[in-house]
Parts: C-alpha cells; sequence; structure tokens
C-alpha cells in the first residue's frame, strides 16, 4: 500500500454545484457574491477527487467581487471543511493587455500600491500569491510591496524582456504561471531567453498544466528536467465548468463556452476556459509520461508549499499534516485514487 498524499491545487478557478447527484451550474470565484455555502459545495467536490487543499483563485474581476469573496476565503478557516481553503491566488488584474486570455480586457489595469494595498485591506490579509505581468509599469514596486507583506508574487500573462523578468525575480517574484499559457506564443522564436528562463532559472518555480491540452507532455518532461524536481509545480487551473456534463454550454466572463470532447476524445472548453482535467487527472497523465511518482507527488505537496510559504508561515497553517477534512489519494496499479 502506498502512503496517501494531499495534493495541494494552487489554481482553482471554481467549480461545480450538484442538487441530488446532478450537475446544477457553476461556481467562478470572480464572480461578486460568493456564499460561504457555494465555497463548502466547490471544496468538498476537490476533496471527494483526492485533493487535500484548494487554493481559489479569483481572475481579474470588479472591485466589486474583491470585496464581497475575497472575506469569504478568509472566513472558511473557522469550519473543519475550510482547513482545506488556502490563502488564494488573484490572476490579476495586474496583466499585459496582449496576453490577457479569458480575462475581461476592461477590469486589467497596471499595477499600483494603491490598489494592491486596497486588495490586502478586502481580504482581511487574507492572499496567498497574485500573477502579475514583470514589464508593467509599476511591476517591480508592487512586487517588492507584496512580498514584504507576506505574499508570493508570480510573473505570468505577461510579454516582458528578458531584463524585465530578471528584474522581477530580483524585485522578490519567486514563480512563473501556467508556463507555455496566456503567452505570445507565435512569437517565441528559437533565440527567446524568456522561454529559457522559465524552463532553466532555479531561483524561482515554474508551474505547468500537464493535460497534454494546454501543454504537451514533451514540454512537461522538458520543465521537469530543465528545472530540476525541487522546482517545478503542477497545477490544473480548474475551469469554474469542471465536472459539467458533455455537452454543456454557459456563459462565463462576458462569453461563452462549450464543454465537450476534443478529436482526442478530452473533455475541454472551447474556447479555453481553464481546465476540465483535474489535477489528479494531470498526476496521472505526468506518471504514464514515465515521470517518477516521487516527483509527482512533490510537484503538488512540498513544492507548492515551499511557494506558498510566506503566506502560510504569516497565517500559521501547515500542509505538512495530514488534514481531516480529505482522505487525499493512494497510487494503485500506477495510477492516483481517492482513498475510500
Amino acid at each position: 500500500m502506498n502512503a496517501r498524499c494531499y495534493p495541494a491545487s494552487l489554481q482553482v478557478n471554481g467549480g461545480p454545484l450538484f442538487e441530488n447527484g446532478v450537475w446544477s451550474g457553476f461556481v467562478a470565484f470572480d464572480t461578486p457574491g460568493l456564499t460561504p455555502a457555494q465555497l463548502e459545495a466547490v471544496a468538498r467536490y476537490y476533496y471527494g477527487l483526492g485533493y487535500g487543499f484548494v487554493c481559489p483563485t479569483m481572475v481579474t474581476a470588479s472591485a466589486e467581487a474583491y470585496q464581497s469573496n475575497l472575506p469569504v476565503f478568509r472566513a472558511a478557516r473557522d469550519y473543519e471543511w475550510g482547513q482545506g481553503i488556502l490563502p488564494p491566488h488573484l490572476e490579476g488584474p495586474f496583466l499585459a493587455p496582449e496576453c490577457i486570455g479569458a480575462h475581461n480586457p476592461q477590469l486589467r489595469c497596471d499595477p499600483t500600491v494603491e490598489f494592491a494595498s486596497k486588495l490586502i485591506e478586502w481580504s482581511g490579509g487574507f492572499i496567498g500569491w497574485v500573477t502579475m505581468a514583470a514589464e508593467r509599469p509599476g511591476a517591480v514596486e508592487v512586487i517588492r510591496y507584496l512580498t514584504s507583506r507576506g505574499i508570493a508574487v508570480s510573473l505570468g500573462h505577461q510579454n516582458p524582456t528578458v531584463e524585465q523578468i530578471q528584474e522581477g525575480i530580483g524585485a522578490g517574484a519567486t514563480a512563473f504561471t501556467h508556463v507555455l499559457n496566456a503567452a505570445t506564443r507565435d512569437k517565441i522564436g528559437v533565440k527567446d531567453l524568456r522561454m529559457v528562463a522559465q524552463f532553466t532559472d532555479r531561483r524561482v518555480f515554474s508551474m505547468i498544466i500537464p493535460d497534454s491540452i494546454h501543454v504537451p507532455e514533451y514540454a512537461v518532461k522538458l520543465m521537469v528536467d530543465g528545472k530540476g524536481p525541487d522546482k517545478v509545480i503542477f497545477v490544473a487551473d480548474e475551469s469554474p465548468l469542471i465536472g459539467a456534463p458533455v455537452p454543456t454550454t454557459a456563459e462565463l466572463w462576458g462569453r461563452t463556452f462549450e464543454v465537450r470532447r476534443d478529436e482526442a476524445g478530452r473533455v475541454r472548453s472551447f474556447d479555453l476556459s481553464g481546465s476540465c482535467t483535474s489535477l489528479i487527472e494531470c498526476m496521472n497523465l505526468a506518471l504514464s509520461w514515465g515521470i517518477a511518482a516521487e516527483v509527482v507527488e512533490r510537484a503538488v505537496t512540498s513544492n507548492a508549499a515551499a511557494f506558498l510559504a510566506p503566506a502560510l508561515s504569516r497565517l500559521g497553517i501547515d500542509l505538512s499534516k495530514a488534514p481531516t477534512h480529505s482522505r487525499g489519494v493512494e497510487r494503485k496499479n500506477g495510477a492516483y485514487v481517492p482513498v475510500q
């Protein structure tokens, strides 16, 4: 029998709601008015899949959404089920306009200490990490401001020069967000040092989605080899539409998305709105590609905890202890399955 593993998913955008076991809709964590009951329902869905910890992600949102939803994440820690809720990830609003992905471009803004301080105030200090573009005006100052307050910064949704990446790391950024996503991939050439930095710079973690949709097998294996097993974090970037029946059409972020199978039979949303592949499925894909189980587990446990360490230490959260709200996963017959 293999030891249990309690994966920490660092980029969960929302999740499904069920009524009498039937999918009844979804929750997007950036939509204003999140309730504790909705958060609990989504959290329990992920615990049922074997997740140990869930880091809610708010993509670029309105001031109303930040003010209404951030306190809910903090309040969840008062309950047993909420011990798996980690200080949230703010993916935006400090992103590059040309690398906005599925985010609302009207809500994007350049980084300022003034707005960053408001986010901290609205959350009651309960923020784990922020994704931002290294090259935007004010980025270096805001990176220093956030990290000085125990909030990790990851560089992503960006279009910087390699010099601007270096400046961001020098200011305190400690990761790259979902490498190869929301990037100017059509502009990447053989001499593009930005990709070299993300695949090799061992001063920072690199997060990558091993779902074979966002990132192919070759790139994931190259990342693991280039960064080393202690600097790679696997994320799933779970879409709020994960768990929806196939086919489903839904409105999200002011756009229409369709959940259906692609040519290879994989469930995904069109256009992409995050992944419809769970972190546990991503772990199993990585195993099938020949990545060692020890590396896979480290990429969703100790590496994730090390990146989040400033916030976890500040808030007294210890991910090394076996949780009571989740049974986790174990490896049986070459695959991770939820412990029953």
